[in-house]
């Protein structure tokens, strides 16, 4: 399944209301020197992927995925540590072409004369842009918050298509994140610890998602490289004990359709309960499979028949036909 949500500008017209009362605001684009920025998309890599086929897009590379790395990064502060991020953070949170404000620019909001009733009586919509960034800046001094959300709102105008729609990408969803933690810390209301909650969680979502889709790539390209991320992935979870390798090993027979001796099948059913006797939902699907062909062989010897026969089947016709098994339809199960 491709990560293809699609936000429009509306997704942070709350937050822009909300600053409203404490500073007035305005939604057009502010008079501006710098250029038109690259049409930042997927991880940086704009230009390039936009142009490409869409089933060229299906998977990530490996550059890909080391880029994510810093979305995993983020993605595990809690709530107040988003809050609370160092001044310096606030830079790893854009992307390298972002639009950022000049420091001259700040001088002269920060400068500007604004009218007492401008919210009510400016019709001028780049004056009325001018006037609700300089009221921030000039209310709460120049704090990266400040910079991050008028930034981000600048970025994000040039990220939409001329419907107003912008593609939710893992890096986009990253930015939306440190702009939801920015209002928060702005203008800290329940509303808005809703709104950077809600998006925290989506964007674990999508880097898990992300993760799967170069696993999967990953295995049908080349297993052996597979086997080793998922080895890394294992003892990260488990830490580096026996069972990992055991259920390495085992993952390794079934992907290069090696013979597993009956033994190598108890052992890994003994392992995979051990793992996961408290939730058998946290294995990875792959290990899940495995048992499945493991109790499949193992089971007829003591008498017992194998279960999920009709699904065993289903991952067994999904590697045949080099199908995700995230793709696999089960609806008529």
């Amino acid at each position: 399944m491709k990560n293809r949500l699609i936000l429009s500008h509306f997704f942070y017209l709350t937050s822009i209301l909300s600053l409203l009362f404490c500073f007035g605001c305005g939604d057009t684009e502010d008079e501006q020197e710098a250029t038109s920025p690259t049409n930042n998309t997927f991880l940086d890599t704009p230009d390039e992927q936009s142009l490409q086929p869409a089933e060229q897009q299906r998977w990530l590379t490996e550059e890909d995925r080391k880029k994510l790395k810093d979305a995993e990064k983020w993605v595990h502060l809690t709530v107040e540590d988003w809050v609370n991020l160092k001044d310096k953070d606030w830079e790893k949170l854009k992307g390298k072409d972002w639009i950022r404000l000049t420091n001259k620019e700040v001088r002269e909001f920060m400068n500007l004369e604004i009218p007492k009733r401008w919210v009510a009586e400016e019709k001028d919509e780049a004056l009325r842009e001018k006037f609700s960034i300089a009221g921030r800046f000039q209310k709460l001094g120049d704090i990266p918050q400040v910079r991050y959300d008028v930034e981000f709102r600048r970025n994000s105008r040039k990220m939409a298509g001329k419907d107003g729609f912008i593609l939710v990408t893992p890096e986009f969803a990253k930015y939306l994140v440190a702009d939801r933690a920015a209002t928060y810390f702005l203008v800290p209301t329940e509303a808005h610890r809703r709104l950077l909650e809600d998006q925290i969680k989506q964007l674990k979502s999508i880097v898990a998602q992300e993760e799967r889709r170069f696993l999967e790539q990953l295995r049908i390209e080349d297993p052996e490289a597979w086997l080793t991320r998922m080895q890394t992935l294992l003892i990260d979870k488990h830490g580096d004990i026996p069972e990992v390798d055991t259920v390495v090993n085992f993952l390794r027979k079934l992907e290069l359709n090696l013979p597993r001796t009956d033994e190598e099948c108890f052992a890994y059913i003994r392992v995979y309960s051990a793992l996961y006797i408290v939730d058998s939902k946290t294995a990875s699907i792959y290990e899940s499979y495995a048992w499945m062909e493991a109790s499949h062989q193992f089971r007829p010897i003591i008498g017992d028949p194998p279960k999920q026969t009709g699904n065993l089947e289903k991952y067994r016709a999904a590697r045949a036909a080099g199908i995700s098994f995230y793709n696999i339809k089960w609806g008529d199960d």
